[in-house]
């Protein structure tokens, strides 16, 4: 389990630190001034204590051996507060800086990597130092060594006066780094009162995460259920607009018809108009039996004493024309006169 948590530790870390590199490789970083109350400089020539607010000049210089109660000395001079912050810088010559790796490794792993690179390839006691891994937006890893002791009269005389110390930083030529909060952590452990409010700074967090998780897990569950409606309103309409569609097909099909039927008999002679010129044509020795019209096709059957005299009348009408016989004409046994059928064409009225 400690391993696991270790690891995503690590990725939050890593996350973190790209986050913060692609941040300041956008954004140029600006030397910001110290919002602690009191700042402690370490370097060769001795230890320089001042106010964050008084100019450098007057920092009061100590030896470099000085002792907690030197410092304690020098900070009860200053301006009282209940619990005073401090800056610790660390200048070059106080610390040793060694090379892990090309690329930037999580935190958790560097500080593992660097206290097996101190006891594998040097004489360093691990326990006699500080191990300080920089908060920096450099690709490659490295971290730097400072002495116990160097820093061990300074810690006391903070903790004697009841401070905490805010910020470690490490000067060097090409600028200042910062320890991580891991490193400054393992140099001046956080107390009860720090870690309540850093675990309700995260327990806030963590709801506000869980809440803006919650709402749009909602708003996703609300825009799918939605869309299922929508899906089924759709699918209920396309059902309406097949059936509407289709009535109005049959009603186009229907209107198509009457027009047409219109359309021809405006065009083609009525049954009635086709009898009644019949009979006008027909001699009295001819009668009927069968009348039939098919579009401007008219077949018409019968008797008559001379079937070869009706084809000339019928031709004559303007009614009709092509009159033929469909079939031949024959002597029916038991009945007067000839039988005979006849087609012809049906003109316009």
């Amino acid at each position: 389990m400690a391993t696991f948590n270790a690891q995503v530790l690590d990725f939050f870390d890593w996350w973190l630190d790209e986050l913060r590199g692609v941040w300041m490789r956008v954004v140029p970083r600006k030397e910001q001034s110290s919002t602690s109350d009191w700042i402690v400089s370490l370097a060769d020539d001795g230890i320089r204590v001042r106010e964050a607010k008084a100019p450098e000049f007057q920092s009061i210089p100590l030896a470099l051996t000085a002792s907690s109660d030197e410092i304690l000395a020098l900070l009860q001079g200053g301006s009282r507060r209940r619990r005073p912050s401090f800056d610790i810088s660390v200048q070059p010559g106080l610390f040793l800086t060694r090379h892990l790796a090309a690329r930037r490794l999580p935190v958790r792993q560097a500080r593992d990597m660097a206290e097996l690179d101190l006891m594998a390839s040097t004489p360093i006691d691990p326990a006699q130092v500080h191990v300080v891994v920089a908060a920096t937006a450099e690709q490659d890893s490295a971290y730097h060594v400072v002495k116990a002791k160097t820093l061990a009269a300074v810690l006391d005389a903070v903790r004697r006066a009841g401070g905490c110390v805010r910020c470690l930083s490490l000067s060097h030529p090409a600028g200042t780094l910062r320890a991580d909060p891991l490193s400054l952590a393992a140099i001046w452990p956080p107390t009860a009162r720090d870690r309540r409010a850093r675990t309700a700074w995260i327990a806030a967090l963590s709801v506000l995460a869980g809440a803006v998780l919650v709402t749009l897990a909602h708003a996703h569950w609300r825009a799918w259920q939605a869309e299922a409606e929508l899906d089924a309103q759709i699918a209920d309409a396309q059902v309406l607009a097949k059936a509407a569609r289709t009535s109005l097909q049959k009603r186009q099909a229907g209107i198509e018809r009457i027009e047409k039927i219109r359309q021809e008999k405006k065009t083609t002679a009525s049954l009635v108009r086709v009898w009644a010129e019949l009979t006008h044509l027909l001699p009295d020795t001819a009668w009927l039996t069968d009348l039939s019209s098919k579009g401007d096709d008219l077949t018409i059957s019968g008797f008559s004493t001379s079937a070869a005299e009706l084809i000339q009348p019928i031709d004559a009408s303007p009614l009709f024309s092509a009159p033929e016989f469909a079939s031949p004409v024959v002597k029916v046994p038991g009945q007067d006169g000839e039988h005979f059928t006849i087609s012809a064409k049906i003109g316009a009225l």
